[in-house]
């Protein structure tokens, strides 16, 4: 069975959605200096005061919201579009657990219901990403290595 004309629209257009919803809501709470909830990713993280205070001074200028609001929705499309390209068989993953088999995006149907979901494995992951990721020089967790 392939992904319906229908289901494959309905998920790329909200993703798309998501997307714009993702950016003007950080956005929204840089602006109105909201900070705490910003950060959700990864399990740990978070600003720490100086990055809070720098973010700040963002507050009230509406071309530089313009400019990030672009730059969030930008990025965050760049990771689905690479999350795409993986389901489709296009590029495989770059850290591997083992041979990579590919996958497929398929209907859901009650006689292949799945034991495991990929959104309840996403957040704990992050652990396997951070042992595997090389140094770049920065980290996006509040942990003192």
């Amino acid at each position: 069975m392939k992904l319906s004309e229908e289901n494959k629209m309905s998920l790329l257009v909200s993703i798309h959605q998501l997307i714009e919803e993702s950016a003007n809501h950080t956005v929204n709470d840089i602006d109105n200096n909201k900070t705490d909830n910003l950060i959700d990713y990864p399990p740990n993280g978070g600003l720490t005061d100086a990055e809070k205070l720098e973010l700040s001074k963002l507050s009230g200028n509406p071309i530089l919201k313009s400019a990030l609001r672009k730059v969030l929705a930008s990025n965050t499309s760049d990771a689905f579009f690479g999350f795409l390209n993986i389901l489709d068989g296009t590029s495989d993953p770059t850290v591997e657990y083992g041979e990579w088999g590919e996958v497929m995006l398929v209907d859901f149907d009650e006689e292949n219901e799945m034991d495991s979901m990929l959104h309840d494995d996403f957040f704990g992951t992050y652990w396997d990403w951070k042992e595997k990721r090389p140094n770049p020089g920065w980290k996006l967790d509040l942990l003192d290595e």
